[in-house]
């Protein structure tokens, strides 16, 4: 009898000691379930809980960094051209029973949030953009997008970091991409060459329109003030037949014959000659 009780005694200090001590590592937490329900946390140092079945414990580690490597995706931008993406997410455990509760499989869940969130941006982006200095904001967008929806979840999963690893065309359209990043090369610097020769020839044109417009305003002044000049000289001839007719007809006629002579060349015939003038010469 004594042996049974010795026995028992020893089964129950060895039934109790199971579980009674916790040491838990200085970059974990351990959660303490009681009948299979979160009864508490316990961070680093010696602790104490109740034998199996009643409490049992899990360890999650806080500290460490955890990484997941998308792989390559290739991905649709916004104007209909293909690039191949990679990208390796960095994150940590922000609450350990969310974290442990939450997720069956984290990593997988992280990894298929990553993959829609960029989908979802890269389609909202120009390749241009993406392959020159669009990279970092995508990252950074990507992080934020990524993180509101694994805390809709409340996943206990805090985004440290994303990195684009590659972002590339896809190697059976390197070439055509190429040449059609080399048409945009070619197109700005014609672009930027007709500047410099607008910017070059456009003072000159406009010192030649300046100096045009001031001739035909000085060509305007000089008509203006001839034919004001003519205006008046008609007034004043109409003034004058007006009244006297005849000593005005008088007049004109001899400004005309005096006109006439100016342009007029004599020439002393002898009597009898016969005089040809050249302008009734018939045309031979």
């Amino acid at each position: 009898m004594l042996r049974w009780l010795v026995g028992i005694g020893t089964l129950g200090l060895l039934f109790a000691a199971s579980g009674m001590i916790m040491l838990v590592n200085p970059d974990e937490v351990a959660i303490v379930y009681r009948f299979g329900d979160v009864a508490r946390t316990v961070d680093a140092g010696l602790a104490f809980r109740l034998p199996a079945p009643i409490e049992s414990d899990e360890r999650i580690g806080v500290s460490e960094i955890r990484r997941v490597e998308t792989g390559q995706m290739r991905l649709l931008t916004g104007d209909t051209n293909l690039v191949e993406l990679d990208l390796t997410v960095q994150y940590s455990v922000s609450d350990p029973v969310a974290f442990a509760l939450q997720l069956f499989d984290p990593e997988a869940i992280v990894d298929a949030q990553v993959r829609a969130t960029t989908a979802q941006l890269v389609a909202s982006r120009e390749v241009d953009s993406l392959l020159t200095t669009g990279r970092a904001s995508l990252q950074l967008e990507v992080a934020d997008q990524v993180q509101l929806a694994l805390d809709a979840l409340d996943s206990g999963v805090l985004i440290a970091a994303i990195e684009v690893q590659e972002l590339v065309p896809p190697s059976a359209v390197v070439d055509a991409f190429n040449d059609v990043s080399s048409a945009r090369g070619d197109k700005e610097t014609m672009v930027l060459a007709a500047h410099a020769y607008a910017s070059k020839i456009l003072p000159d044109t406009r010192g030649q329109a300046l100096r045009r417009a001031e001739e035909a305003q000085a060509h305007a002044t000089q008509s203006r003030a001839a034919a004001q000049g003519e205006a008046d000289r008609f007034k004043a001839l109409y003034a004058g037949y007006k009244a006297s007719p005849a000593a005005m007809k008088w007049a004109l006629r001899a400004e005309s014959w005096l006109r006439v002579s100016e342009n007029a060349e004599v020439v002393v015939a002898p009597s009898g000659a016969e005089v040809v003038f050249p302008a009734w010469q018939e045309s031979p």
